[in-house]
């Protein structure tokens, strides 16, 4: 099995790591591939080592605008989401740790650890963005 470079994987207890590594499979992120489409169901969560994952929206007539880069495309399922409220594409070359939904979920149940790790990244996440907004929405004022 491949060492993982996913800086959320790597922080989670040797044992944990191992045990949801054996959940996952190694995936080759392609640029310009599209992984989850706005409004559909995910299939999949994606964790990834190299490359890069951009989240895009896309409102009304406006031009899309990539509103993040992830290191774990699938967060939403944290809260019981499965579709998505953006288009996510590989905006870089590289691989990753790909798991699917269902096995996702189950992990959660039996790996504390993993449910702890990644809500803590989800808040963070969270956090980042409403600090975008306030940035975007001082400079807007500007």
């Amino acid at each position: 099995m491949p060492n993982t470079e996913n800086h959320i994987i790597e922080r989670l207890p040797r044992g944990v790591q191992t045990r949801f590594l054996e959940r996952c499979e190694f995936y080759e992120l392609v640029p310009s591939t599209e992984l989850s489409a706005r409004g559909t169901t995910l299939t999949h969560a994606y964790f990834p080592n190299s490359g890069s994952i951009s989240l895009v929206s896309e409102v009304g007539s406006h031009p899309p605008i990539e509103v993040g880069v992830e290191s774990m495309l699938g967060s939403e399922l944290l809260l019981g989401v499965a579709k998505t409220p953006w288009r996510s594409v590989v905006r870089g070359a590289g691989n990753c740790w790909r798991i699917e939904t269902r096995a996702l979920r189950q992990a959660l149940t039996d790996m504390q650890a993993l449910q702890a790790l990644l809500q803590r990244n989800l808040m963070v996440r969270v956090r980042q963005h409403q600090a975008l907004a306030s940035a975007a929405a001082v400079s807007w004022a500007a």
